[in-house]
């Protein structure tokens, strides 16, 4: 009988940074944690004073979420178009009815991002209101 714990395996499309031996037990699970900011003030964005924040230490999850990054939502083509490597064999033409629906849901994409750019601007005015006042959202 072959010893399996040993064995070589091959995953990808070759090349010897795609061999390793296959081992009997996988990892083991470790449960990740956020971590706290513990600095008074924090960073978003891409740097400037513009993206510098009062860390409120009485609500951590505001500067957790002032950090997070939206993953931007995908639009889907309208027309004519390739899929794949390129070739006439992955040349793909929607029907009207999906034309129509790709149609519907990149507006829908438009409109969601619109909408949120608009929300950034009202939490950014909010920010710098509460950097300049010194109150927080929630002391109303």
């Amino acid at each position: 009988m072959t010893n399996h714990a040993n064995a070589t395996v091959t995953y990808g499309r070759g090349g010897a940074g795609n061999v390793t031996t296959k081992t009997k037990h996988s990892p083991s699970f470790e449960p990740q944690t956020t971590p706290s900011l513990k600095s008074k003030t924090y960073t978003t964005g891409r740097g400037g004073t513009g993206n510098m924040a009062k860390n409120d230490f009485e609500h951590p999850e505001e500067a957790r979420r002032a950090q997070d990054v939206d993953v931007p939502a995908i639009t889907i083509p309208e027309g004519v178009h390739h899929t794949g490597r390129g070739g006439a064999a992955n040349l793909y033409k929607p029907t009207e009815e999906e034309q129509r629906k790709a149609r519907a849901h990149n507006e829908k994409v438009r409109s969601d991002s619109f909408n949120k750019e608009r929300s950034t601007i009202r939490s950014l005015a909010d920010k710098t209101k509460e950097t300049l006042t010194g109150s927080h959202s929630d002391d109303k």
